[in-house]
């Protein structure tokens, strides 16, 4: 729940979601069914992060040919693979199944949003190193999510790709594995291709059939 009702996020009053949720016919019975009571701030929480658990990428081109389906990707995905991994220097952050080590890393962006400063994960570890360092998003379907970045600074993978062959923003504090990569134009459009071959079939999302509010 933390994000609804963080000031700097949602915002939201609690006890005010409680009440909407609980005047909506529909939602107060199935409640009643799962938690054996009426809607409340904790099973509000687990409900929406059970929901959260069905929305997972599907099997992509990258994941068959790992299986063993060689002809999943093509060529041009294939080299951008292999610039994944050594020349781009991607996989050193991210790795693992869905694309990221959790860690936390200043790329040098500039200031975007309303804040003077968005120092990131300093603002819970409160050491130096951390400053202006966000999360490593995982890369699972990255083709439809844009904008990419944690101020939605680009608009296309081709942009991100640009932005970190140059070796990132010149920001202070900037992560010492962000530095420039030398790729081509052609080496530019092979990791994108890579990149979108991580694409899964996304599940299908229908909204339960709720009676009409009085």
């Amino acid at each position: 729940m933390g994000p609804i009702v963080a000031t700097r996020e949602m915002n939201s009053d609690p006890q005010a979601m409680v009440r909407e949720i609980t005047g909506i016919p529909g939602y107060a019975d199935q409640f009643k069914k799962v938690f054996n009571g009426p809607p409340s701030l904790k099973n509000i929480g687990m409900a929406l992060a059970a929901f959260e658990r069905t929305i997972i990428s599907g099997e992509s081109s990258f994941d068959r040919y790992v299986n063993g389906d060689k002809r999943a990707l093509t060529e041009q995905q294939k080299r951008g693979l292999i610039l994944f991994v050594s020349k781009a220097a991607c996989s050193q952050c991210h790795s693992g199944p869905s694309f990221s080590d959790s860690s936390f890393h200043n790329l040098g962006l500039p200031q975007a949003g309303p804040l003077k400063e968005d120092l990131g994960r300093y603002e819970v570890t409160k050491s130096s190193k951390d400053k202006g360092a966000f999360k490593v998003p995982g890369l699972r379907s990255v083709e439809m999510s844009p904008p990419y970045m944690h101020t939605g600074a680009f608009n296309t993978l081709e942009e991100v790709v640009e932005f970190y062959n140059q070796g990132g923003g010149s920001g202070p504090n900037k992560s010492e594995k962000i530095l420039k990569l030398n790729l081509t134009d052609a080496e530019k459009k092979d990791l994108v291709a890579f990149l979108k071959s991580i694409t899964g079939e996304l599940p299908k999302i229908v909204p339960p059939q709720l009676p009409p509010r009085t």
